[in-house]
């Protein structure tokens, strides 16, 4: 019969990964988790998540977690841990070295809107390529009239 700790060796898994990192983060209740793959032109990481918690407990406990996760399957040589925002109440941010993870409250992700500067680039891109339009002279605005 088998050893209770060859049978868990078997089922865990073997590298910090997306898959692993989503897993953990939905067995944790994380809110509205949105993974995004990075262009290849930006090296310093592959995936940027971002998740929310209902507390600043709540998102604490989430970070943690990951990270303890994280230094448990941690190769040789892999990458140690940033943490940015330990003291920050409504948001932490936190570098695997391949994956960047935002953990933020609701309302603090509202404001800062993260998800929107990677996906919208394309949109961004769809703006430069239109053409000004001119605007009537009456609306434009007189910087001697400031002064």
């Amino acid at each position: 019969m088998e050893s209770d700790s060859s049978a868990l060796n078997q089922r865990s898994p073997k590298k910090f990964t997306l898959d692993v990192l989503v897993s953990l983060l939905r067995q944790e209740n994380a809110v509205d988790i949105c993974v995004i793959k990075v262009p290849e032109q930006i090296t310093y990481a592959e995936y940027f998540i971002v998740v929310s918690g209902v507390s600043s407990r709540h998102l604490r406990a989430m970070a943690l977690y990951a990270i303890k996760v994280y230094k448990f399957l941690k190769k040789e040589g892999a990458p140690n841990v940033k943490i940015e925002g330990k003291d920050a109440e409504d948001w932490m941010c936190i570098d695997f070295g391949n994956m960047v993870v935002h953990f933020m409250l609701p309302e603090t992700r509202e404001v800062y809107e993260l998800e929107k500067l990677w996906t919208l680039r394309k949109y961004d891109e769809q703006l430069k390529s239109m053409p000004t339009e001119t605007l009537p002279e009456d609306f434009i605005f007189d910087v001697e009239v400031t002064k």
